[in-house]
């Protein structure tokens, strides 16, 4: 077992946030299954459901066949369906139709042997495979090996071009450039110092969301090390392969998102029982609760040089701890549909809900331990029941499913448009369907059958799938903010963007296709004819002037005089400060494509107002921002080559 301590630094506010004595714990880590001994029973809250979730098997080890085709642990690329992984069948690349073709007769081959393990063949050289990523079946598969060099295996393991989509049975190629050059030849990584160059490093690109106290350093031949936490049992884990010696040091290390990422090392604990000697991230503020789920769920890159793809502290080759904020190790660098809010790519849940008004909801702060359970074993962890306030004032257990609405009509029952909907109903949800349906209704404008069509389902509206992970779309936006339709009309022709209607039901099978023939249409795109037509016919119920939902002024950038500015300039926004709408004027001299985005005081953007072509002259937009939070903002113009920003305040 490791026999290193790590320190936890916490951050004590006055009301002493965490139930812990002072604020310096040194203890050291046990693992989960030493948690697990315990915490396996109704009375202290059956957490055993964490093993069969993604936090504990998003890396797992494969040092033999043991879990193959199994569901988050094993190997489960089976593209022919023949209930054999492609390793165990030999699948050679070269002998097939593939996203691999340009690379033949170098494209990969896939091996497994009781003496080699699974092997991935680029060329002449033969790597071993150590860890899968993914094999949920819910997105994908990929592989890392360590690379086979004339001077023995590298320290660090990288993650090969290899991806398998689950969802479709398809291979895609994972950054193939770290594999082959411009002419697509194997890149011959025959030393130590060649395999450092390999940029797919999992130590530097996927270690700080898949392994338990990371620590890192890099050795003389510039290759990355990653160290994770111990256990106190190694023979606890012959039946897991989420532990694994990722540093070749002899002893286990703890990978993926273990019990102790979030409550903390738990010898005391774990020797005492005493609660006191954890964190509790419910006792945590919201903000911090929410900021340790999204030192995971977001993308960008670590600070102060990014040099690493999650939040570390770079400079001083330090690890974040419980209660930090993630704007302090990492950047944000996700993608985003041109309205700057909305994700485009996966895994940027954290970004996604503070572009939202429900880390400041005026009933509470919102956390995501409210809606998300990571102990059970349900599709998303999605809660299976809350715990709310009667009418009389008492708790009162509620039964939670998403599909049907009670998750969320379990928070948002008896205020807003639900004022009516008392607490009790959504608790006897079944017995009072009947008087739910024409509430919900009055607000979505739809029929009430969220199990079924998924009319007046409250989520494909509010959390749309907009972003990709292994296809598009398969990833939940957590904005909550419905994505109306003349979002896809006003960002063309530079690519358009979904909208909740069309990506939900309304460019589907089985829904109304308001006369928009979407034969030839291809789902992944929006700047398509049938696009724009779906969502001009979408408008006429949710849009300007719209008879359902009535989004007021159209969406627009317009010329206000004729006359040619002699500069390129860019205004002070009016009213200043704001609340929430203001206008912004800018001048352009020469026709060009114009981008002005608004950003928050740390950088992060929070919104796209143009990302067009533009002819010369005097322009004005209206910025509504009533989904933001009162504070400072920078608005930043680029137009042929000039670029100029301002600040302006929002008070709310």
């Amino acid at each position: 077992m490791k026999k290193n301590c790590y320190l936890v630094i916490l951050v004590i506010v006055a009301f002493a946030f965490v139930a812990v004595p002072g604020s310096l714990i040194s203890q050291t880590y046990v693992g989960p299954e030493k948690c697990l001994q315990c915490h396996n029973n109704a009375g202290l809250g059956d957490m055993t459901g964490w093993r069969t979730s993604m936090h504990a098997n998003g890396y797992s080890s494969q040092l033999d066949d043991k879990f193959t085709m199994q569901s988050h642990t094993g190997v489960v690329n089976d593209y022919d369906q023949n209930g054999i992984d492609d390793f165990h069948d030999g699948l050679d690349f070269n002998s097939i139709s593939s996203v691999f073709d340009p690379y033949k007769p170098n494209a990969p081959i896939l091996a497994y042997s009781a003496d080699d393990g699974y092997t991935i063949t680029i060329g002449s050289a033969t790597h071993r495979m150590y860890l899968t990523y993914g094999g949920s079946g819910l997105y994908k598969q990929r592989y890392a090996v360590k690379i086979n060099t004339s001077e023995g295996e590298s320290k660090d393991h990288y993650i090969s071009p290899i991806q398998f989509n689950e969802k479709t049975f398809e291979y895609v190629l994972y950054h193939p450039e770290a594999w082959y050059d411009a002419s697509n030849a194997p890149i011959d990584y025959t030393t130590l110092a060649l395999a450092a160059t390999n940029n797919r490093s999992m130590t530097k690109g996927c270690s700080g969301c898949h392994v338990t106290a990371l620590e890192v350093e890099q050795d003389g031949n510039g290759e990355w090390i990653q160290h994770g936490a111990g256990v106190e049992n190694e023979a606890l884990y012959a039946n897991y392969n989420n532990v694994y010696d990722l540093d070749g040091d002899g002893d286990l290390d703890v990978m993926n998102t273990s019990c102790e990422t979030c409550h903390g090392p738990g010898s005391d604990h774990a020797a005492t029982t005493d609660k006191t000697k954890i964190i509790n991230p419910a006792n945590l503020t919201a903000d911090q609760a929410n900021n340790l789920c999204g030192m995971c769920h977001s993308r960008g890159k670590s600070l102060p040089n990014n040099t690493l793809s999650y939040p570390y502290d770079d400079e001083n080759l330090a690890r974040w701890s419980i209660g930090d904020l993630v704007a302090d190790y990492y950047t944000d660098g996700g993608g985003n549909w041109p309205d700057g809010k909305s994700s485009s790519s996966h895994h940027q849940h954290f970004f996604d809900f503070y572009e939202s008004d429900k880390p400041t909801f005026q009933f509470h702060n919102v956390t995501c331990y409210e809606c998300h359970n990571v102990h059970n074993t349900e599709k998303h962890h999605v809660r299976q029941k809350l715990v709310e306030t009667d009418s009389l004032g008492a708790d009162i257990v509620v039964a939670t499913d998403n599909d049907d609405n009670t998750l969320c009509l379990a928070c948002h029952a008896t205020h807003g448009d639900f004022e009516a909907i008392p607490v009790e109903w959504i608790a006897d949800y079944a017995n009072h369907i009947d008087d739910i349906a024409p509430i919900v209704s009055a607000h979505t404008n739809h029929s009430y059958d969220p199990t079924g069509t998924g009319s007046s389902r409250c989520s494909k509206c509010h959390m749309p799938k907009i972003a990709k992970s292994a296809v598009k779309y398969d990833i939940h936006a957590h904005t909550f903010h419905v994505l109306s339709p003349e979002l896809t009309t006003f960002y063309q022709p530079e690519g358009g963007m979904p909208n909740s209607c069309a990506v939900s039901c309304h460019m589907n099978d089985g829904v109304p296709n308001l006369g928009v023939d979407l034969a030839g249409d291809d789902f992944g795109t929006w700047n398509e004819a049938t696009d724009v037509a779906m969502a001009n016919a979408l408008m006429v119920y949710y849009g300007p002037g719209g008879s359902w939902w009535d989004t007021g002024a159209p969406m627009s950038v317009e010329a206000f005089d004729e006359e040619i500015p002699a500069t390129y300039s860019l205004g002070q926004n009016y009213p200043n400060p704001f609340n929430p709408e203001t206008k912004i004027s800018f001048d352009i001299i020469d026709a060009g494509f114009a981008k002005l985005k608004v950003y928050n005081i740390i950088g992060q953007e929070v919104a796209v107002l143009v990302n067009k072509a533009l002819g010369k002259g005097h322009f004005t937009l209206n910025f509504d921002a009533s989904g933001l939070t009162s504070g400072v903002y920078i608005y930043r113009l680029e137009v042929n080559g000039f670029v100029q920003t301002k600040k302006m305040l929002l008070t709310k």
